[in-house]
């Protein structure tokens, strides 16, 4: 028991070894450390992995809701709407937009935002889908621009062509009409394209219209190849009559553009991208010109051109030669009177060449010398139904050159000639004028007076009994013509007739309605004829008296 207390005794407990510094860390303390770092990681990543945040600039916010809307490319989600705010002008809204990291390099100063709804444009009907699942904003990226963190949207849903599926192309016009974005491209009556934006040029004097043509038919647009607005439905009241045109369905509804390719060019080399075109405003006018070359100019009418509009042909004998183009009204101040100047387009093309070419000749120079040779412009009828006129070019070399203008316009003058019924209209003016020198109220006041004289001459008291008496003696020489045999006096007879016919003549005259003064002198014709007779027959009966008992051939029969 000593022993072992003894040896208990000796032994002192031992001092626990502790450690100063991390010698002594807990390993408790790791496990939020390493939490920490994870949560920070994480932080880390989700910031860096949400990208940048962008605003985009709209006119209005209807549909958009903050948290909710999505932005997308190809129906594949690249951000989303955090915050929707109004502009400091307060006609804008502000979307700020969280933009995936992935997506961060696409944004551009040339990438271009719009909010997809239901839309019924010239393409149909678009966004349906947004009905269930509620509008968004569709994002097209182009990393060839500048980086930019600030946008402003586009009102409408735009066509962003990729350069693998067709070929763009520029076409130039003087109006719009009723081309906008969406507008078929036609050919033959097939879409092949679509106008993809419409703007004005820089001067404002015109407008330029991108459009874009579909694989494989951008192969078919040469150098020559011809476009035309074939919008809706073309009514033409012109001088060749009345026509009616339309293409499909929706190019009468939205509009379309038709384009050709001229013979003998089918096999030219395709245009390049972007190449600019003139858009015409009609088949007619785009089939005018195959080579482009085309001369203006200026004519000056001083008479009406009702029914000349633009658009009228320009004839040479028959033949279509050029178009109307512009049809203006002028004051001239030192002759204060007014003109009509007529701008006209004339197309050489239209015109064969015999022993030569084209290139050979100088079409201001052959327009010169048919001026000297007698060619002069003028107004005709195109169509008496419709009254539109045209310009007829001819060659009349007895007409002298009649220039109404100054001739100092950037445009040549050709000479003209006042229309056939202006030629016809101042005859009649010029032989109205030598009338009207007639002293016709003189003659007028004479005639009277002779109609009133002769009309006095007729129912003058006179007259009317010199008629009653001559009646009362054909009376008596008809009953002593009863009494003669008509063999002993035929002469007689023939005079009675004579003397009937009289009588006829002078009751035509006392008649109001009978042309007096021709019908009086037949009258006093026969009256004398009727005298002749009676003397003969006085004479017959104081020669033989017996001839009114015996007759004519008595004594004859007697001796």
């Amino acid at each position: 028991m000593s022993d072992v207390k003894s040896a208990g005794s000796d032994q002192t407990p031992e001092t626990p070894d502790i450690r100063k510094g991390w010698g002594r860390f807990s390993l408790i303390w790791l496990v939020p450390l390493v939490a920490l770092i994870i949560g920070g990681w994480l932080l880390w990543r989700d910031i860096v992995s949400k990208g940048p945040e962008i605003t985009i600039t709209f006119e209005s916010a209807e549909g958009l809701s903050a948290g909710k809307t999505a932005i997308r490319y190809r129906d594949v989600d690249v951000g989303q709407v955090t915050a929707i705010n109004l502009a400091d002008d307060l006609e804008h809204v502000v979307l700020t937009v969280r933009i995936n990291a992935d997506f961060k390099d696409y944004l551009t100063d040339k990438t271009r935002f719009w909010v997809v709804r239901p839309r019924v444009s010239a393409r149909g009907i678009t966004g349906l889908e947004t009905i269930v699942s509620g509008a968004y904003v569709e994002v097209v990226p182009d990393k060839t621009g500048n980086k930019a963190r600030s946008f402003v949207g586009e009102e409408e849903p735009q066509f962003v062509p990729n350069e693998e599926d067709g070929t763009r192309f520029v076409l130039r016009a003087e109006e719009l009409g009723s081309l906008g974005e969406g507008t078929p491209v036609l050919l033959r009556g097939v879409e092949v394209g679509e106008v993809l934006d419409a703007e004005l040029d820089a001067n404002a004097d015109g407008v330029s219209i991108p459009v874009f043509v579909h694989k494989p038919f951008d192969a078919l647009v040469k150098r020559e190849t011809r476009f035309w607005d074939s919008s809706g439905i073309a009514l033409d009241l012109n001088a060749e009559g009345f026509s009616v045109r339309a293409q499909s369905v929706r190019s009468v509804l939205a509009g379309g553009i038709n384009f050709y390719t001229p013979p003998g060019h089918e096999n030219a080399e395709m245009a390049a991208a972007d190449t600019v075109f003139r858009l015409h405003e009609s088949l007619e006018k785009a089939e005018l010109l195959a080579e482009g070359y085309s001369q203006r100019y200026k004519l000056y009418f001083d008479s009406s051109v009702r029914g000349l509009s633009r658009g009228a042909p320009v004839e040479f004998n028959g033949i279509r030669v050029g178009t109307v183009e512009n049809v203006d009204l002028e004051y001239v101040v030192d002759q204060r009177s007014f003109r009509i100047p007529v701008e006209v387009t004339l197309e050489p093309e239209r015109v064969g060449i015999v022993g030569g070419r084209l290139g050979d000749v100088d079409p201001q120079e052959t327009i010169e010398t048919l001026v000297d040779n007698g060619m002069r412009a003028r107004l005709k009828t195109g169509s008496f139904i419709t009254g539109q006129l045209f310009v007829d070019l001819s060659m009349q070399p007895v007409s002298p050159a009649r220039y109404l203008g100054d001739q100092q316009g950037e445009l040549p003058e050709l000479p003209t000639l006042p229309q056939k019924l202006d030629e016809i209209a101042n005859s009649l003016t010029s032989l109205l004028e030598k009338v009207e020198t007639f002293p016709l109220e003189e003659i007028g006041i004479r005639l009277l007076g002779t109609v009133e004289g002769m009309e006095n001459i007729v129912t003058s008291p006179a007259l009317n009994n010199g008629m009653v008496s001559l009646q009362q003696a054909a009376a008596g020489i008809s009953t002593l013509v009863t009494n003669l045999d008509a063999s002993v006096l035929p002469a007689t007879q023939t005079a009675l007739d004579a003397a009937r016919e009289a009588l006829g003549g002078v009751r035509d005259v006392t008649a109001p309605t009978s042309p007096v003064r021709y019908n009086l002198e037949q009258a006093l014709k026969e009256l004398g004829a009727t005298a002749r007779s009676l003397r003969e027959l006085t004479d017959f009966l104081e020669q033989n008296p017996s001839a009114l008992i015996l007759g004519r051939s008595g004594p004859e029969e007697d001796e």
